[in-house]
């Protein structure tokens, strides 16, 4: 799409539209710097105004980084992580918007519970909980520090393959579990060293901290969930 200024779309709208659709169809990437504003300027014979409102708008619309002496980048794409009460899982998530999601398992095992935990779980004086730590990938990049909590009564996830695979569909399929209704409760931490090792990010890298308390169709809460995510990879929809 070259710029027309016989038609009625504003040439920066045009603009706009012609490098929002270079992103869309990968052939700026992420990462990869656009042309300054005089490169631009001159390569479409516009004036720098119409330039810097067609970026300033495709900034606003998280398709470009605009880093102060550096230039303007095409961002990394955001996942889209609702914070509604029904439950979408990961790797759903991940399908809708076009990412390959994966999964590594760093623990699985039998624990005591909190007594919180039991509360709310309704669990017996001498039950256990199954205790259930992965690493969650987009693209092959760690994005998510997962931790799920289920009654000892879930040990049948011990035979499961739980490495590059969605929990919520195997329950489902394999058990007819199927959560409908979640909890939330939402906060801002640091990387602590462990987090940044597992994660690959630096120490005191700001997280999402998502708290999660799931209940199934008869409202019984099955899953205690704790997901730490890279900020910057998430856009929050409430």
């Amino acid at each position: 799409m070259e710029l027309d200024n016989t038609i009625a779309t504003p040439l920066y709208k045009q603009l706009e539209e012609k490098l929002q659709k270079e992103i869309e169809n990968g052939e700026r990437l992420a990462g990869s710097r656009i042309p300054t504003e005089n490169e631009l300027s001159e390569q479409y014979k516009v004036s720098r105004v119409t330039v810097r409102k067609a970026l300033s708008k495709l900034t606003d619309m998280g398709y470009l980084d605009r880093k102060s002496g550096k230039g303007t980048f095409v961002a990394e794409k955001k996942l889209q992580r609702g914070l509604s009460k029904g439950v979408i899982s990961f790797t759903e998530m991940c399908k809708l918007m076009g990412v390959k999601p994966g999964a590594r398992i760093i623990k699985i095992a039998l624990e005591d519970p909190t007594p919180r935990e039991m509360e709310l779980m309704h669990l017996k004086t001498d039950e256990k909980i199954l205790v259930l730590e992965r690493i969650r990938y987009a693209d092959d990049k760690p994005v998510i520090l997962e931790l799920n909590k289920f009654p000892e009564s879930f040990s049948f996830l011990f035979s499961e393959n739980l490495n590059d695979s969605s929990l919520y569909e195997i329950l489902k399929e394999k058990r007819n579990i199927i959560f409908n209704q979640s909890s939330k409760t939402l906060d801002i931490i640091f990387a602590a060293s462990k987090e940044a090792k597992t994660l690959s990010i630096s120490k005191g890298y700001p997280l999402l901290r998502i708290d999660s308390i799931l209940q199934d169709t008869n409202n019984n809460v099955f899953n205690l969930s704790q997901q730490l995510c890279i900020g910057d990879k998430f856009k929050l929809i409430v």
